[in-house]
């Protein structure tokens, strides 16, 4: 009896210890890893080769605060990229910690982000709120970004043209902007994933969204069933047409993001900066 209490002890006390171990993973490591996710793109639209790089959610703030601006810089520079684009969600809780958030030196750190062909910004729904608002774009035009709201530019140079969207949930996109009639390589940027199931078009289009933060936390099934709303079906990663349900020639990447929201943890979700090597077919 004796030696079955001990290993019973022994068992509950290595089970809170890797449950402390998971915790420290998902509160200290994790989150301030940031990888590279590389994705290839063909299409026989583009008239050169394109490298653009996305990053999306940082939700800087009380959890994820400036100072991880510069690696961010860093990082995205290192990869030489053509095109920068932002996912939204700058901020987490504008109106809870404005009073922390040095927004000189943030927007120092992303001007100086370097893109050849230009850098361009969305509007996500954390960027409305708090009056958040009044200071997002104002924030990421100082920083050299253009924010695109339902607007598109086209880069000629690579016959690619950027959409960008305003946000599903907070923003005031008229259903008709989602019939595209641009017949260029379409790079289309929006915060929420379910957006692309609302696009139209006879071009081919490669969407770039965030929102979801693939999760934040993964725990099998409860994580899908928690994405907020906007996400649908889509948690991360890559998407082909079949897979969101459209007969638009259309692919997309919902990137897990950087930064956090609602806790401090990040589990099986690093932070990611995505790689996309758009190639003439």
């Amino acid at each position: 009896m004796f030696r079955w209490i001990c290993r019973m002890f022994l068992t509950l006390f290595l089970l809170c210890l890797a449950c402390v171990g998971l915790l420290a993973y998902a509160y200290w490591v994790e989150p301030n890893m940031l990888v590279v996710r590389s994705v290839e793109v063909e299409s026989d639209q583009v008239t050169q080769p394109c490298k653009i790089v996305f990053f999306t959610d940082t939700h800087f703030g009380q959890y994820y605060d400036i100072s991880h601006a510069r690696k961010i810089t860093d990082q995205i520079n290192a990869l030489e990229p053509d095109i920068v684009v932002f996912g939204g969600d700058l901020f987490d809780n504008y109106a809870r910690d404005r009073e922390t958030l040095d927004l000189s030196s943030l927007s120092a750190a992303f001007a100086e982000i370097e893109a050849k062909a230009g850098k361009f910004a969305v509007w996500g729904n954390h960027d409305y709120g708090g009056g958040a608002a009044r200071v997002y774009e104002d924030m990421m035009e100082a920083s050299g970004f253009e924010v695109l709201d339902d607007e598109s530019r086209l880069l000629s140079d690579y016959g690619i043209r950027v959409i960008g969207y305003d946000d599903l949930l907070m923003g005031q996109t008229d259903d008709s902007l989602y019939m595209l009639k641009s017949q260029a390589f379409n790079v289309i940027v929006a915060h929420e994933p379910v957006i692309a199931q609302k696009i139209e078009s006879s071009s081919q289009n490669l969407v770039l969204t965030g929102h979801t933060h693939g999760g934040q936390v993964t725990v099998p099934v409860l994580t899908d069933r928690l994405l907020p709303a906007g996400s649908g079906e889509f948690r991360k990663g890559f998407y082909d047409a079949q897979e969101i349900g459209t007969d638009v020639d259309l692919q997309m990447y919902t990137s897990s993001g950087i930064g956090m929201t609602r806790y401090p943890f990040r589990f099986l979700n690093a932070p990611e900066i995505v790689e996309i090597n758009v190639h003439a077919a």
